[in-house]
């Protein structure tokens, strides 16, 4: 706190005034930097006009944060046996507010005829599983070979659910 007290230029009780813990503040800016990811999304899907090449595109972002230093943090935090129950839950809300992106996203594929017809929420669940499962490749291969082992993954994950009348 007193490292974020002198990078801020306030005293420790005006932190403390906003934010009754630590905790409370890492809650928050992880919070802003979900917001952040979100936003970015929309700017990023906004010209993309198919389910594919939104999953592609997608895969992408969800790589591209594996860079941002948060995460990292998130994850330890997530992980210590210490945490608060309370705090552990608001993580876990804050970590799942993209889900509507992804389920809208295989919705729509599944609309347009693009992905087979499926339980959604299983879909989602494998979607997600194979997004944060290859997470731990960044830590062995770096940044630079993560963008395309997503972008193969993504290649994988569409000859199980495209459509037999879709393009391909």
């Amino acid at each position: 706190m007193d490292e974020i007290r002198e990078a801020a230029g306030a005293s420790k009780g005006s932190i403390y005034y906003h934010f009754k813990s630590k905790e409370e503040l890492f809650l928050y800016i992880l919070e802003l930097t979900m917001l952040e990811w979100m936003n970015k999304w929309a700017a990023i899907s906004a010209p993309l006009r198919t389910a594919t090449d939104k999953l592609y595109a997608l895969a992408e972002h969800f790589a591209s944060d594996f860079q941002n230093p948060l995460m990292k943090a998130a994850e330890e935090f997530s992980g210590s046996e210490t945490a608060d129950p309370a705090v552990l839950a608001r993580l876990m809300e804050i970590t799942r507010a993209h889900y509507p992106i992804f389920r809208q996203l295989l919705e729509d594929g599944m609309e347009s005829g693009e992905f087979e017809r499926m339980d959604v929420d299983e879909l989602l669940y494998v979607v997600l599983g194979l997004m944060g499962g290859l997470g731990v490749a960044y830590y062995e291969l770096g940044a630079e070979r993560i963008g395309p082992l997503y972008r193969r993954s993504i290649d994988i994950l569409l000859r199980g659910i495209r459509s037999s009348g879709a393009d391909g």
